[in-house]
């Protein structure tokens, strides 16, 4: 049991016992009034007083102590359908399944992969076109691409989209996070429920939240090389995400060619 819970279970407890030593009080004084003639009112009021100054501090007490949830907790606690190890559960109401075909596949491949991917385009021109084909595609306002550092389960940033930080995205570990966690699973994530601030979008109309999150894993021979995190104000569906799922190996063709 955390600090925290033991803390609240023994404010309780004390605070039932400060009403129920109240009530005792509050019957031997009111026997003694009776039996000197003391005005009833000011000896109802002093326990009134004393009564809402004990739940005042127990109501304090136990806003003090509760727990706050970290973003990627509380993004796990919302989302629970089975995901692999973690689960998840999207509040959305369920949509109709939307079937896809090899040419919804293809079309998409054209849209997405570059097509100067095996030439002399740098990691980071490459992974900002893909980033950019995905925005014009999938309406997408703000796009991050992970690679995975070479014989390790570390991840960092080689290309963004539209992200105007102050700092640079932080690297993340495979398990860790809901961004390695995505990909340690190997699948597509597609977050409806955003914590306020967990993201926040830059633009010239100001800075808001984003409606969802799509995390793409990038996958070559059975192993996570890259992350894709999408940020959108559109909220995608069953067919948008079997599409991406479709990509992933064919995104990671092309990142092993560029490590």
């Amino acid at each position: 049991m955390s600090y925290k819970k033991t803390h609240k279970i023994l404010s309780s407890i004390f605070f039932f016992l400060f009403l129920f030593l109240l009530v005792v009080i509050f019957a031997k004084i009111r026997n003694i009034s009776l039996e000197h003639n003391f005005p009833a009112t000011l000896i109802y009021f002093l326990i009134g007083v004393v009564t809402l100054f004990g739940l005042g501090l127990y109501i304090q007490i136990i806003s003090l102590t509760k727990e706050k949830v970290s973003k990627d907790e509380y993004i796990k606690k919302t989302y629970l359908a089975d995901f692999g190890e973690e689960k998840y559960i999207n509040k959305e109401e369920k949509e109709e399944e939307e079937e896809i075909d090899q040419k919804d596949i293809d079309a998409l491949q054209k849209k997405i992969l570059p097509k100067d991917s095996k030439g002399k385009t740098s990691l980071k021109k490459y992974t900002e076109k893909v980033l950019s084909n995905f925005a014009s595609e999938f309406d997408i306002v703000q796009g991050l691409y992970y690679i995975r550092k070479a014989d390790t389960d570390n991840f960092t940033i080689a290309g963004k989209f539209a992200y105007f930080g102050e700092e640079e995205p932080k690297d993340f570990q495979l398990g860790t996070t809901l961004s390695g966690q995505t990909a340690k699973n190997q699948r597509v994530l597609n977050l409806t429920k955003i914590p306020e601030n967990y993201i926040t979008i830059l633009s010239g109309l100001g800075s808001s939240s984003p409606k969802s999150i799509l995390y793409v894993p990038v996958i070559h021979q059975e192993k996570t090389i890259g992350l894709i995190e999408l940020a959108s104000f559109k909220i995608y569906g069953k067919k948008t995400e079997k599409l991406l799922s479709a990509l992933k190996e064919k995104l990671g063709e092309q990142l092993a060619s560029k490590l």
